[in-house]
């Protein structure tokens, strides 16, 4: 446990893993499951979109339940050889066709939890071998240190405007259909379009800290300097009923806790410099260690 927060893997070195890369790659199905979640998102979706789609999008809850109900009985147990004190709020299908809108830009995951004192995580597993050229998952090493602050669908990233600076310091991650990548909520994150003519198909599982009760957060900028934060329930992300617009407006559900003084944040010029600075710094460090070692 650090600053707090109570440890989630079993595995010591995951965990410590986990909390300095803010990501972990493991192994979670095997292949029988796989195949069993391949069928499963045929059964739900014979002809899916060319864009980026998740069954979160759906605006039909029970729909939506059931399928991610479906997808747990397949994910669960395999979750209770790697996690602990946790608790499952949901699972959806994840997929990208091979059109130009199946790129995923870079972004945060939203504050679900209290993070000074719980932890929430997305585990992303793909149903397929994923490369670039398919469009697997990118991740900024570290981002999830580089600044805390809340994050929710009306809150401008943090990072805005500079996208195309940071980019260079984007890992991709290449993934066996028989493996997971867990990810901090606050990791930054990307991926490609696919460019494949195969449907690139992955699941979403969040998973959180045991007890942590879950929160939402609604920003007008019409009243820049306040928050409102909302009580949720575990399965509130499968709740919206036109998920596209209803993220951005008051919620509807939940109960509102009030609001509270906020200051929106946003990265300087300055700040963006000294990431990529100490990139190339540890990049040369890096460089002549392996020299040394070598002469």
């Amino acid at each position: 446990m650090k600053s707090g927060v109570p440890n989630i893997f079993k595995d010591s070195e995951l965990q410590e893993r986990f909390e300095k890369d803010g990501f972990v790659k493991i192994r979670l199905l095997e292949e029988t499951d796989v195949q069993h979640l391949i069928n499963l998102f045929k059964y739900y979706f014979p002809s899916p979109s060319k864009d980026f789609f998740s069954s979160s999008y759906e605006n039909d809850f029970p729909l939506k339940k059931e399928i991610s109900d479906a997808i747990g009985k397949t994910i669960l147990p395999n979750l209770e050889n790697i996690f602990l004190d946790y608790a499952w709020f949901g699972s959806a299908f994840l997929s990208k066709g091979n059109g130009p809108r199946s790129e995923m830009p870079m972004h945060q995951d939203w504050t679900i939890v209290d993070e000074t004192k719980y932890i929430a995580l997305n585990i992303w597993t793909p149903l397929q071998n994923t490369t670039e050229e398919n469009g697997t998952l990118e991740v900024i090493k570290g981002s999830h240190k580089w600044h805390k602050t809340l994050r929710a669908p009306t809150l401008p990233f943090y990072f805005d405007g500079y996208q195309s600076k940071i980019k260079e310091k984007l890992t991709v991650i290449p993934t066996l259909a028989t493996e997971a990548v867990v990810l901090n909520q606050a990791i930054i994150h990307y991926s490609k379009a696919n460019k494949t003519n195969e449907t690139r198909i992955a699941i979403t599982t969040g998973i959180k800290s045991k007890g942590a009760p879950m929160i939402f957060h609604y920003w007008n900028k019409e009243n820049p300097n306040e928050i409102e934060k909302f009580n949720q329930d575990d399965d509130f992300l499968l709740k919206f009923s036109d998920f596209h617009k209803d993220i951005f407006k008051r919620p509807q559900l939940g109960e509102s806790t009030g609001k509270f003084a906020f200051q929106k944040q946003q990265a300087s010029e300055q700040e963006i410099h000294n990431l990529i600075q100490n990139k190339a710094e540890a990049k040369s460090f890096a460089s002549k260690l392996l020299q040394w070692l070598k002469s």
